[in-house]
């Protein structure tokens, strides 16, 4: 098939497409889809993040919303590749691009179809994501003038923005707890949009929520992957990004946005009012006195997917006269006065700590309560080759990746990458296996990629530590042949101590509806159910969409995730402010039910 004739194909297509729609012909409809086929939408079409499985499925919902968000003045994509083909033999697809508008926004339709044996396309996946609102006005670059008005005769610029920074004569529209990545991206697309938003941080500077993690902690994903909108990473930052970089690119990036931060500043909680629409929102400056504000929204930038520290019952690790600590309290090996150590896990932050303990000249041992999956870090990263070429944009892998995150789709594609990585990384799977080292799959044969949407947990990128293991430089110890902890260390079913001076709980994180039931109470944590775990239909419950709770959203994951996942936040935030979604695509109270139940870091 020529480019030509994709080209022809691909704008049929979308004409019968937008055409079937508006006369609500489902007949039609269905034709221009295979059998299975899949819909997902980020905010274009339901103000939300849902997913659609089957052609039954797929068509009746594109009807149901046909009335609302009828997709209209549907056209070949003007800033996106034109239509083209993937792929070889079997599993050659045509790639299309579309830009359409709605109601009250604009979107994109990424269509991956296949061809029949008339040369039309059947879509086998659509993914339809909100890019703009009409709503908002962007002002030029670089305004006239010198960006302020004084408020009195002499005020300078800086005294004007950090006297509006205070808020005093005002409240903002949204409130973001957290002053990470995931806060101060979401607060940059906002302002982008003509939003007041405040962020709040607990910690006394922008960036000490990395420079306070353990010292040895460095990205396990590459440079390019990782890129902020608005700012690019300086050429000569590394591949494989220290913690302690991570922090200052925070601080400079909020003074380079310009964002709102306060720090040192505790949200103590909030409550929701159904008439006025807006919080009451508690926050304390250290040392300072309880101030409320009332903004219209409030998000949730505090973490990935995990909440608070996940601490086990461990029989008998009272009596432990050593030191015991969570992972996330852990800094350096220096740090401890320790000869003899125990780990409590096998996931990221135990291997990592591991590793820094044994440089540090400790004995390590790591007890392991669940099977773990491992592969080397440039093994797991083809995963995301595609960031990789410099010839592919950042923007286009994302939405990619965003039709790739189709359930079924995902899972297959999971599970063909996990057999071939064991394949790839045997040599070292074997000699882990033979120094007792239980390694596992996954769910479903699906490895760490869906372990990590699943819990966050469960699996180790290996960046040096698994030699150590395979060396038996460090040694593994299952957790069923505990008896219990004593004094000076642990006691196994064969009357053997392990020694240690300190025990370290690498166990991982609870569900951030923990710390949804702490600040605003158990009835919003049960409206909203779930965070940052598979729903039913596969998507990543209650993160970037709207919740069951009004005015109340949650931002995390990893950067390739919240980057694209910010600006739709936003622009749903910016939607309901300007009264844009009807009540009808509005979520409603409910909780949602995870696929997988087991805490992130803690299984293994």
């Amino acid at each position: 098939m020529s480019d030509e004739k994709i080209l022809l194909a691909a704008a049929e297509w979308m004409s019968v497409f937008e055409s079937a729609i508006e006369a609500k012909d489902a007949t039609r409809l269905a034709a221009l889809f295979s059998d299975p086929a899949y819909l997902r939408d980020n905010g274009a079409l339901t103000w939300d993040f849902r997913q659609y499985h089957g052609r039954d499925a797929v068509v009746d919902t594109l009807l149901a919303l046909s009335d609302d968000m009828r997709p209209r003045n549907c056209r070949l994509a003007a800033d996106w590749p034109a239509p083209h083909v993937l792929g070889e033999g079997d599993a050659a697809f045509v790639e299309a691009f579309f830009d359409f508008e709605t109601r009250s926004g604009k979107g994109v339709l990424l269509l991956n179809a296949v061809q029949d044996e008339g040369e039309c396309l059947k879509a086998r996946a659509v993914f339809t994501r909100l890019e703009d609102l009409k709503t908002i006005e962007r002002p030029a670059p670089h305004p006239r003038g010198r960006g302020f008005t004084p408020n009195f005769a002499g005020e300078t610029w800086k005294q004007h923005i950090d006297a509006a920074r205070q808020y005093q004569d005002r409240d903002p529209d949204v409130v973001v707890i957290g002053a990470g990545q995931a806060g101060l991206v979401t607060a940059a697309y906002l302002r982008r949009f003509g939003v007041s938003v405040l962020n709040i941080d607990r910690y006394d500077n922008v960036g000490d929520s990395w420079n306070k993690r353990y010292d040895s902690l460095y990205l396990h994903n590459p440079v390019e992957m990782n890129e902020f909108p608005f700012l690019p990473f300086p050429p000569h930052y590394p591949q494989y990004l220290p913690k302690d970089l991570i922090g200052e690119w925070l601080d400079l990036y909020a003074r380079y946005m310009d964002l709102n931060v306060w720090t040192g500043t505790e949200f103590l909680g909030g409550r929701y009012d159904d008439e006025t629409g807006r919080w009451t929102a508690r926050v304390r400056p250290h040392g300072g006195e309880e101030r409320q504000l009332h903004p219209r929204h409030i998000v949730l930038a505090t973490g990935g997917i995990g909440g608070k520290p996940s601490i086990p019952k461990l029989p008998g690790l009272d009596s432990f006269t050593g030191k015991v600590m969570h992972s996330s309290e852990y800094t350096k090996s220096e740090d401890y006065s320790a000869r003899n150590a125990i780990i409590v896990g096998v996931a990221t932050s135990a291997h990592d700590i591991a590793r820094n303990l044994h440089e540090g000249g400790v004995s390590v041992t790591m007890l392991q309560r669940g099977a773990v999956v491992v592969n080397h870090v440039d093994t797991a990263n083809l995963a995301y080759a595609a960031y990789l070429d410099p010839e592919i944009p950042t923007r286009l892998v994302d939405i990619r990746y965003g039709i790739g995150l189709i359930n079924p789709l995902r899972e297959k594609a999971s599970q063909t990458y996990h057999k071939m990585a064991k394949e790839m990384d045997a040599p070292l799977l074997n000699r882990l296996a033979a120094q007792g080292l239980e390694l596992g799959d996954g769910v479903n044969g699906q490895g760490w990629l869906d372990l990590f949407l699943r819990t966050g947990g469960g699996y180790y990128l290996n960046t040096g530590t698994s030699e150590l293991i395979a060396d038996g430089k460090i040694k593994i110890e299952q957790f069923d042949r505990l008896d219990t902890f004593v004094a000076n260390g642990a006691r196994l079913t064969d009357g053997s101590v392990i020694e240690a001076d300190i025990v370290i709980l690498a166990t991982g994180y609870q569900s951030r509806k923990s710390e949804l039931a702490d600040a605003f109470g158990e009835q919003v944590a049960e409206h909203v159910g779930e965070i940052a775990r598979l729903d039913e239909e596969g998507e990543w419950a209650n993160v970037w969409s709207q919740t069951g709770q009004r005015g109340l959203w949650f931002n995390g994951g990893g950067i390739n995730q919240m980057r694209p996942g910010s600006e739709r936040l936003a622009l749903l935030i910016k939607a309901d402010l300007d009264g844009l979604i009807p009540d009808a695509l509005r979520r409603k109270p409910r909780t949602a039910r995870p696929v997988e139940t087991r805490e992130s870091e803690g299984a293994a």
